[in-house]
């Protein structure tokens, strides 16, 4: 780093972020995780913005972005918070933004500097991830002497080792079906790619033989990246399915999905399911598959019972624990002996108050042209998707 560049910083911000960018090019040298490895390692991130121009303790790093992580991994990262004043300072707490995510640093002690060497207190931190997408968590250190907290982020893309990938109407690569203006579209080609390049086959698009483009499954050898068509009902409303499903014979992507996008795939569940569908993988005939489901905004609202919608297939509440302001939710689906194949199957999720009464939530309706939105109260149940393959 360049003198003026230094001296810049200083006066700017003061002391404390001019030790932030010192301490933080220790790891400059870090390198991009390798996609999906065993031990997912987190790439150092920057802060959003500077810290207080006061600040005695400087994160390092402020963040932690693990990349594309599988399922149901254990993220480790691993802090350190730099003390750059002259005595010791305690950690009078620590909040995480949800219970996935774990740090028990309360009541420790960062060192002061010596001779110019700023203090350092470890700070190991993990986070459970489980449904896709991508998932952001943070936990707020509280400092003596600090006017504000610390944020720690950990950061990661949640996907199976097998992807989706569909061109939309502007031809480019989406991660689900584009027919919400162009129905049509309910019919095409997928890409399904490996992300680590490793070679795998596909078994069944939509839980029927699948017709690939340019490939012979007799006597070609497997690809890391296939293209298959799908079609997909259009009409009536309720055939539309909501998710393209592909099965592989990889054991860490057995099923995967892609979201439609349609008029008559529209969700807008009573409660705010971080996912709209779970995916419980490959379930052994006579057996029994559990998943989990994060609810946003819960407080101390909890699910009463579940049920499945088809009497074919029967869904029990194995438990439910807060996490912050969501709850976390672990469900057995069994399915019948008449089920065979991939199958998607809706369960029934009713919640209740902290006194057990029906839990009441409010969800915005669009008016009529010129008038305001409308608010309408329901109670808390909704039906999730559950997907598999009995097998």
């Amino acid at each position: 780093m360049k003198p003026t560049l230094k001296a810049n910083l200083k006066m700017k911000y003061g002391m404390s972020a001019l030790m932030s960018v010192v301490l933080l090019s220790a790891f400059a040298t870090a390198q991009a995780p390798v996609v999906m490895p065993t031990k997912p390692i987190g790439k150092p991130m920057r802060a959003a913005s500077a810290p207080a121009a006061n600040a005695k303790v400087i994160a390092m790093p402020a963040g932690l972005d693990f990349g594309v992580v599988a399922p149901h991994t254990l993220l480790e990262g691993n802090f350190k918070l730099a003390n750059t004043s002259d005595k010791p300072l305690k950690v009078l707490g620590a909040q995480p933004s949800c219970q996935c995510t774990t740090i028990e640093i309360t009541g420790k002690e960062i060192p002061a500097q010596t001779a110019g060497v700023p203090g350092m207190l470890e700070v190991p931190v993990t986070m459970k991830v489980s449904a896709t997408g991508f998932k952001t968590a943070q936990v707020k250190v509280v400092v003596e002497g600090e006017s504000l907290p610390i944020t720690l982020e950990l950061r990661a893309e949640v996907a199976y080792a097998v992807r989706l990938a569909i061109m939309d109407a502007a031809g480019n690569a989406q991660p689900y079906v584009d027919a919400a203006e162009d129905a049509s579209r309910l019919k095409g080609v997928a890409q399904v790619f490996s992300s680590d390049g490793k070679p795998f086959r596909v078994l069944s698009v939509q839980g029927a033989a699948p017709v690939f483009v340019n490939w012979n499954e007799k006597s070609d050898a497997p690809m890391a990246k296939y293209e298959v068509q799908f079609a997909l009902a259009g009409a009536p409303c309720e055939q539309v399915p909501k998710y393209l499903l592909v099965e592989t014979d990889r054991a860490d992507a057995r099923m995967i999905d892609a979201r439609v996008r349609h008029a008559c795939t529209k969700i807008s569940p009573a409660l705010d399911i971080a996912e709209f569908r779970s995916n419980v993988g490959a379930v052994p005939a006579g057996g029994s598959g559990t998943f989990d489901i994060e609810i946003k905004k819960m407080g101390a609202n909890r699910i009463a019972s579940v049920k499945a919608v088809d009497a074919q297939f029967s869904a029990e509440l194995i438990s439910q624990r807060a996490d912050g302001s969501s709850l976390m939710v672990t469900i057995r689906l069994t399915p019948g002996k008449n089920v065979t194949g991939v199958f998607m199957t809706p369960v029934h999720l009713v919640a209740v108050d902290s006194n057990g009464q029906p839990y009441m939530t409010q969800r915005p309706e669009p008016g009529a042209p010129g008038q305001p939105p409308k608010i309408n109260t329901l109670p808390a149940e909704v039906d999730l998707l559950v997907y598999g393959k009995v097998q």
